[in-house]
This record gives structure tokens, C-alpha cells and sequence, in this order.
């Protein structure tokens, strides 16, 4: 079977979240005669589809935003010109949300192992030469690969005490003072969130965790934040120059309760995001805090929320806001 995409994909990753699922409820789309606006059970996600093609409990194959589609299944599909170079888009359809693609079940399934996530190259300052695994200390963990709450929406239960802040656009990091395993001796780790780089000026990572963090950080922890500022991402937040911010931390692979989190924080003097407790009620809530302003800049739109459950610390989730999704020449580095 012949494979080709309209842009590069060597750096992307398959998506995971291309499945089927139940349609929930069908409803006229607003300003259309044409449309329905469609819910699912299992996903938080809308579609828009033709008026009266489909009916609840149905099961369908669902696609969902930020998907790349070889250039064969959008041909199959006849969708290619509604799609961006092969990449599935959020729109706004007549005032509707468009969040992904109720498709044919049979011409999708042989193409699901090649539809990949879309993520943009990482810019020269990102990049850098890993230390060797060896050297590598255990407990230097990588941060969990969060889902979006839209493609997992049954994380949280109805009432259950939560915890959010704002997510920030930026390059994530993770950095400790840690045990090196060869030497026995602590020192200083640093990385992206895939990658463990070696001590370098010209790496945005070691530059900015050395700068502002590294003289206090506190043993066996492995601190996890976001770099952000011009240039990073086409967020900026007014920073000329790159900032960073902690948002959590775990021990020897356990995360840290937030409350815990926040006293070695204040203790250490290291710099974090701004925490909101709340009751998780539905994901319509999770949008609209999503989609509010910005609490570190007047200047643009915040990219989303991050969410944890008060007291499971490993169960999380992030919702991006509908604002963010559609916006223009946004980039997705990391």
C-alpha cells in the first residue's frame, strides 16, 4: 500500500486517539439547514456533519484535531482540500465548533497505523547531545504524557475535588539534583521532556534551568516545568527573554501532592504556576476555563488549562482552549 504525506512526519509520532465511538446526541448545527452538531459518548470532541447522515447510538470511526492523514486516505476519503497539507484542523463552521472527522470505517482501517500527531520541528536551541544512559540517575523520570481530557473525558469524577492552573506555551523540562549511578555523587540533571542533555550555553534547557533554578534546587526530586518566551513558541507572554515555571515534581517516581508541592517551592524559593481548586462538574466547564484570559500576560490569549486531581497527583489531564485551537500560525513544539 503506497504511503505519502504532504509534510514532513519523520518527528511526529502515531496518534493514538483515531478509534470508534458512539454518537451521544444530534442537533441542528446554528446557522445552517444543512448540518448537525454531533456529541459522542466516549470523547469530548464535537463534529459537524451532514443533516440527517447519522443518529445516536450509532458507532462511527472518529479522527481527532491535530492528526496528519497520509495524502491516500484523504484522496479515499475526499476530504484533501478540506484538510491542511493532510493535517485535521479545530474550525469555527457558521458559528458551530469542527473538531475532528466522523469518517468511513472501511477506507480508514487499513491507514490508522500512518496517521500520525502533528508536532512542529523543534527549533536549533532545543536540541542537544544526550549524556549517556549509564550516567543517567533512576529517579530522573520523565513527566506522564498527559491526555487531552476531550479524547479521555471520564478521568475525573462528577464532584471530585480538583486542582488547575494555567498551561503555559512553552518547551517542557524537567531538571534534579540527583545520583548519578557511575559516580555515586549527586549533580545536576537536565532535559527535555524525551531527552537528557549534556551541560551546553548554547541549549535552551541548561541556560535557562542554570540560570534560575539550579543553585537551589533540593536533592532527589526531579522538578518538572515549562520554558517559555519569544522564540520558544508563538506564544509569548511578554518575555523577551526565556522564564521558566514549575508546575510539579515527583519522588522516585511518585508525583507529589500539590500542597507538598507548593511548600518546597516556597521553602527553596523556586518559581511556579499560579494553583485553582474547584470541583470538576463537566468538560463544558473544563472548556470554559480553558478558553479564559490569561493570567501572566494582557497581551494574548492562554493556550489551555492543566488539571489534577487534590489527592490522586498521577491522575491529570489538560484541555486546550476552542480560542487557542483556531487561532492563526500557532506552533506545536516540544
Amino acid at each position: 500500500m503506497k504511503i505519502t504525506y504532504e509534510r514532513g512526519i519523520d518527528h511526529c509520532q502515531p496518534m493514538l486517539y483515531v478509534k470508534e465511538v458512539t454518537i451521544s446526541t444530534i442537533e441542528p448545527a446554528v446557522n445552517s439547514d444543512f448540518l448537525d452538531k454531533i456529541t459522542f459518548v466516549e470523547i469530548g470532541w464535537n463534529a459537524i456533519s451532514k443533516r440527517g447522515l447519522h443518529k445516536p447510538g450509532q458507532r462511527v470511526m472518529f479522527i481527532p484535531p491535530e492528526s496528519v492523514l497520509p495524502y491516500e486516505l484523504g484522496e479515499a476519503l475526499e476530504i484533501t482540500k478540506y484538510l491542511s497539507k493532510g493535517r485535521v484542523r479545530v474550525t469555527k463552521l457558521r458559528g458551530n465548533r469542527s473538531e475532528g472527522l466522523i469518517v468511513n470505517s472501511e477506507k480508514i482501517e487499513p491507514y490508522i497505523p500512518y496517521i500520525m500527531k502533528w508536532e512542529d520541528l523543534p527549533s536549533v536551541q532545543m536540541q542537544g547531545e544526550m549524556i549517556s544512559p549509564s550516567e543517567i540517575s533512576i529517579d530522573f523520570c520523565k513527566f506522564y504524557q498527559m491526555p487531552n481530557i476531550l479524547n479521555e473525558p471520564n478521568i475525573f469524577e462528577y464532584g471530585e475535588k480538583i486542582i488547575y492552573s494555567e498551561k503555559i506555551h512553552g518547551t517542557n523540562t524537567r531538571c534534579g539534583c540527583l545520583i548519578n549511578p557511575v559516580t555515586e555523587e549527586y549533580q545536576i540533571y537536565i532535559g527535555s521532556h524525551n531527552i537528557v542533555l549534556k551541560e551546553s550555553e548554547k541549549n535552551i534547557y541548561w541556560r535557562v534551568v542554570k540560570e534560575k533554578l539550579a543553585d537551589r534546587l533540593p536533592r532527589d526530586i526531579t522538578m518538572f516545568g515549562e520554558i517559555f518566551g519569544r522564540g520558544i513558541q508563538h506564544l509569548h507572554y511578554d518575555k523577551s527573554l526565556p522564564d521558566i515555571l514549575l508546575f510539579a515534581a515527583s519522588r522516585r517516581g511518585d508525583y507529589m501532592p500539590n500542597s507538598a508541592f507548593l511548600r518546597m517551592c516556597e521553602q527553596y524559593n523556586l518559581p511556579h504556576v499560579k494553583f485553582h481548586t474547584t470541583r470538576f462538574e463537566s468538560i463544558e466547564q473544563m472548556r470554559e476555563l480553558a478558553d479564559g484570559p490569561s493570567e501572566l500576560t494582557s497581551s494574548h490569549m492562554r493556550e489551555g488549562i492543566v488539571v489534577t486531581s487534590a489527592f490522586y497527583p498521577e491522575r491529570m489531564a489538560k484541555c486546550l482552549g476552542f480560542n487557542y485551537l483556531t487561532s492563526k500560525k500557532k506552533t506545536e513544539r516540544h
